[in-house]
């Protein structure tokens, strides 16, 4: 019993382990003000040139409004389908679709999809409150990581 209990908990973890490693991850070195942090992030593309990328929205406070910085990621096999509006994520052997864009007068929104989602974190070692001003921090932003 104890043979059949090892198998299953060792082809979990190696499930686990796989879902983990089913994601597209980038890298941001960036200059932060010690008061900016992560807002958010989302898909967008430009249905002319057939290109998809990931948006990042840095929100900074201070003063009498917050401002909000974006910064546009590409993200290796990140890609636009115009003839079905979507955005995909080519990773291997693997195809998903991460966001279904819907036209509104001339502009086309992206909503994302639960398969697909969006982590960004800023690294343990540069906190937002210990990196002086006008020092660099480093973000990673995870596409497609498997929930």
């Amino acid at each position: 019993m104890s043979t059949a209990r090892t198998l299953c908990f060792t082809l979990l973890l190696l499930a686990l382990s796989g879902l983990a490693a089913q994601a597209t991850t980038v890298v941001v070195d960036r200059e932060v003000a010690p008061d900016e942090s992560i807002n958010g992030a989302a898909f967008d593309a430009d249905p002319g040139l057939g290109r998809a990328w990931v948006v990042v929205d840095f929100l900074e406070r201070g003063g009498d409004e917050d401002l909000i910085h974006s910064q546009r990621l590409s993200v290796p096999g990140l890609t636009y389908d115009a003839a079905t509006r979507t955005i995909h994520l080519q990773d291997g052997d693997r195809d998903v679709t991460c966001a279904v864009g819907k036209k509104v007068l001339w502009a086309t929104r992206f909503r994302p999809t639960a398969e697909c989602p969006i982590r960004v974190q800023q690294e343990a070692q540069a906190k937002a409150y210990d990196v002086a001003q006008g020092e660099k921090a480093r973000f990673v932003v995870e596409v497609g990581t498997a929930p």
